[in-house]
C-alpha cells in the first residue's frame, strides 16, 4: 500500500485539479450503491466556500455491476485492490490495483467488477459543492 504521504499528495493534487476544473450541476437523484462503502472523510475544505471533500472506501462484490450514473462534481478512483472496469458512452476501461482514474463529470457510467472471485477494494476522493451527492442516478 502507499506510504501516507504519498496517499497525502495525491489528495492534495486531486483536491487541487478538481477546483481547478469545477462545474456546477443539479442533482436530481442520488444513486445508492449496493457495494460497501465507508466514508472515510466528508467535511468543508479548508478556505473554499461552499465545497467539501469525500473520500470513502469501497469493497465491490465479485460479479458486481452497479447503477447507471454520473458524477455532479471531480471524482478520482484509486484502485487498492482488484480490477474496475467502466462502461461509459459505448467505451470500456479498465484500471488495475495502483491506478487512478479521474472520472468524467456529467458522462454516464457503470462500474462493474468483473471477477468471479475476488472483490474489488476502491478509495474514492470528490471535491464539490457542500451538500450535492458523490453520485446521481442517470437514464
Amino acid at each position: 500500500m502507499k506510504s501516507r504521504v504519498q496517499v497525502g499528495a495525491f489528495v492534495l493534487v486531486a483536491s487541487a485539479m478538481a477546483i481547478a476544473n469545477w462545474h456546477s450541476v443539479q442533482a436530481d437523484e442520488e444513486y445508492v450503491t449496493k457495494a460497501r462503502a465507508q466514508t472515510l472523510i466528508q467535511e468543508p475544505l479548508a478556505g473554499v466556500e461552499g465545497k467539501e471533500v469525500i473520500i470513502k472506501h469501497f469493497s465491490i462484490p465479485p460479479e458486481f455491476v452497479g447503477g447507471k450514473h454520473v458524477h455532479p462534481a471531480s471524482v478520482y478512483v484509486y484502485v487498492l485492490e482488484g480490477e474496475l472496469t467502466i462502461e461509459s458512452e459505448g467505451e470500456t476501461l479498465t484500471f488495475k490495483a495502483g491506478e487512478i482514474y479521474p472520472e468524467p463529470m456529467h458522462r454516464s457510467m457503470v462500474g462493474k467488477n468483473l471477477s468471479s472471485t475476488d472483490d474489488l477494494e476502491l478509495l474514492i476522493f470528490q471535491i464539490g459543492d457542500e451538500g450535492k451527492p458523490m453520485m446521481v442516478k442517470a437514464e
